[in-house]
């Protein structure tokens, strides 16, 4: 024991390079791991197919993209007002209307042409006829033409459709 403190007193530094060494060490192996890690998962997640992709799997992968987006949708402001005359009777239909699509630029599209999307809209519900909106059936026949109304106008403008319409609020009186 005195010949180990003789030592240590002779070479202080002895201790410490073995210390050193060792902490070097642990750290390298880590750094090494840690790229060996980082490479593996890279090549892992990018790897994929072996197969090559042709133009028409790119196409499909991007449907894929657009029909799995999130739903955004959009109130038409301010709601449709329709006057009926039910047997010399003046009757009202208040109908607040919502879309919804998964491309915003259909979004975009629909609030551009909204002068001539409502009045298309608003001669659809003109023509209806009183006792047939009153039931369910009725009504969901209403939303059908409204969402083929909406997405004709839209197609002969040359813009994508919305792919859903929501009657938000249906008065009839």
């Amino acid at each position: 024991m005195a010949d180990e403190d003789k030592e240590n007193e002779e070479n202080p530094e002895a201790g410490k390079t073995k210390s050193n060494k060792k902490g070097i060490i642990i750290i390298a192996v880590a750094v090494v791991l840690a790229i060996a890690l980082s490479v593996g998962a890279t090549i892992y997640f990018l790897g994929g197919d072996d197969r090559a992709e042709t133009p028409e799997d790119v196409s499909e992968d991007a449907e894929v993209a657009v029909e799995k987006g999130p739903a955004v949708y959009l109130d038409v402001k301010p709601p449709f007002l329709v006057t009926f005359d039910v047997g010399g009777r003046q009757r009202y239909m208040q109908v607040y209307v919502s879309v919804s699509s998964r491309v915003q630029s259909a979004l975009d599209a629909l609030e551009y042409h909204m002068p001539l999307i409502r009045s298309k809209l608003i001669s659809t519900y003109s023509g209806q006829k009183f006792e047939e909106l009153q039931t369910p059936e009725g009504k969901l026949a209403l939303q059908s033409q409204t969402l083929s109304v909406i997405n004709d106008a839209l197609e002969n403008e040359g813009a994508e459709g919305i792919e859903a319409v929501y009657f938000t609020n249906f008065v009839l009186q």
